[in-house]
């Protein structure tokens, strides 16, 4: 037996309570003797077990004390042999004390581990929290630097796609082979519908994808598509989009 099956066996917990068979004691010492890890383990057992025994102590009733001593007393000059029938000796309820008080015990580290669990759930949600906070802030300011990369250059050209109200942009730049799309300026789909992005490549629509509204920084990075003459974006019932556009919302032309 490893130690880390030791630790989990209940040995230690019968062992303090005074229980156990020859060869279990045994185990136990021999452990004891040879992993500190295990002697730590009993003591915190042992403390434990002693705050449990406060917690839940009485006062006993008068007399008790004088009753037990002379009890031992005749205990010792007493011959072996089975207990007299119908004894009110305290002492033949050693047994189930013992087994109420390792019954206690577990009961008090079982509250202690759930306890503990639910502590460390608490904490990998707030870190889970933290990491996608984190996530969200990278991806923010790494598509605040290719919009702002793209916005720099010369060879950037803005395409402005509209309707009878609105208007978003595309930013096309042949030299760098990109695409962008600010999607904060485009409208909410109509209710059920799905934005998708288009190019028009030699008179023909050619999809981008669908467009993502909750992109980090309003930025969304579009497959670059060779010999556009025009962008479009279309509203499609189909969440992942359509072979050809269903109903055009905006168009504009990069000429």
């Amino acid at each position: 037996m490893d130690i880390q099956q030791f630790l989990q066996s209940g040995l230690l917990e019968t062992y303090a309570l005074g229980q156990g068979s020859v060869e279990e004691r045994a185990l136990v010492e021999r452990m004891l003797s040879e992993h500190p890890e295990a002697r730590a383990e009993l003591e915190a057992i042992e403390l434990d077990m002693e705050k449990l025994a406060m917690a839940n102590a009485i006062t006993p009733p008068p007399g008790i004390k004088a009753r037990i001593l002379d009890e031992i007393g005749n205990q010792n000059i007493r011959p072996e042999g089975p207990p007299i029938k119908g004894s009110t000796s305290p002492l033949r309820w050693l047994p189930l004390a013992a087994s109420l008080l390792l019954a206690g015990y577990l009961g008090y580290r079982w509250n202690k581990a759930e306890q503990q669990m639910a502590e460390n759930q608490a904490q990998m949600a707030a870190m889970t929290s933290r990491l996608n906070d984190c996530d969200t802030q990278t991806k923010v300011l790494e598509n605040t630097r290719q919009a702002v990369a793209m916005l720099r250059d010369p060879d950037t050209r803005a395409v402005r796609m509209s309707n009878d109200k609105d208007f978003a942009y595309v930013y096309h730049n042949a030299v760098r082979g990109e695409t962008g799309l600010d999607v904060s300026g485009l409208p909410v789909p109509p209710a059920g519908k799905h934005f998708q992005a288009w190019a028009i490549v030699d008179g023909k629509p050619v999809s981008l994808g669908m467009v993502d509204l909750q992109s980090a920084g309003g930025w969304q990075t579009m497959p670059f598509p060779q010999n556009a003459t025009a962008f479009a974006i279309s509203a499609e019932d189909n969440p992942q989009g359509n072979a050809t556009p269903t109903q055009v919302v905006m168009i504009g032309n990069a000429g």
